[in-house]
């Protein structure tokens, strides 16, 4: 049976500032715990001590070593609490050792001026309705990529060995909503990097580092709709590839972008 994202998100224990989750296998993505899970799951437990009305700016998250099912707890610190920004810590441990550290930055508005626009989707991108769906295979894909649906307008093959260096896809999630922030961290990292494609055979990856920057879209947003992701292989060299990453609301708003750095390699 799958856990869903509301119950997995919904279902912890407190102890004291600390958040504890509960890890299920339908989340791994190899021998390893979903990334961008892990990543929202420490930006959820950072809420509990950032004031309500500051919205997330940006969150930065490392990966020490690979969490597991199992309890993952979180502990939170108050870094810095300002006047307009409040900076917090999250320390993710499994098994009493230390599996991520994700910090989050929460801001209130300076200005009501929009000088600069968020980036808009790819012109004449058809609509997910027009793309057949793409299948889970079981085995042969990350488990966690059940819990999502995907439309692919363009991308390369995993270890097809491609030129193809950027994909867009459609997605969205089939078993609950968790609120804009974290959904936009958790889609964020939904995507397989275009570093997998331009590997000419079957090859490991994981992320080193990842650094995310939030828009706040101006009208409401449906969690449950087809939101549009871009991803751009800037690099890869010496087994290290760096991709940036943009995400759409299903009204067409700029969310997200993302920074990651993983490593791949044979």
């Amino acid at each position: 049976m799958l856990t869903t994202l509301e119950h997995l998100t919904t279902q912890f224990e407190r102890d004291g500032d600390a958040t504890i989750y509960t890890l299920t296998d339908d989340w791994l993505q190899g021998r390893a715990a979903f990334g961008g899970l892990v990543a929202a799951l420490g930006l959820m437990a950072a809420r509990h001590l950032a004031a309500p009305d500051r919205r997330l700016r940006a969150l930065q998250t490392t990966f020490v070593r690979p969490s597991g099912p199992g309890a993952l707890r979180f502990e939170p610190s108050m870094e810095r609490d300002g006047r307009n920004l409040t900076q917090i810590r999250a320390i993710g441990f499994q098994n009493g050792e230390r599996v991520a550290t994700t910090r989050a930055i929460f801001g209130l508005p300076l200005d009501s001026v929009d000088r600069v626009p968020p980036p808009v989707p790819p012109a004449d991108t058809p609509g997910p309705d027009t793309i057949e769906p793409a299948p889970y295979v079981d085995g042969l894909m990350p488990k966690f990529l059940q819990h999502f649906e995907f439309r692919w307008v363009r991308g390369a093959i995993p270890y097809s060995g491609s030129t193809e260096t950027d994909s867009l896809t459609w997605l969205r999630a089939r078993d609950g909503q968790i609120g804009l922030e974290a959904l936009s961290v958790l889609f964020s990292d939904a995507i397989p990097s275009p570093a997998i494609g331009v590997m000419p055979g079957l090859a490991k990856s994981s992320t080193v580092a990842w650094s995310v920057s939030l828009f706040e879209p101006p009208e409401p947003v449906d969690e449950s709709g087809w939101w549009l992701i871009h991803t751009k292989l800037t690099s890869l060299r010496d087994g290290f590839g760096h991709h940036v990453t943009t995400l759409w609301t299903p009204e067409g708003q700029a969310a997200a972008v993302s920074e990651q750095t993983l490593a791949v390699y044979p």
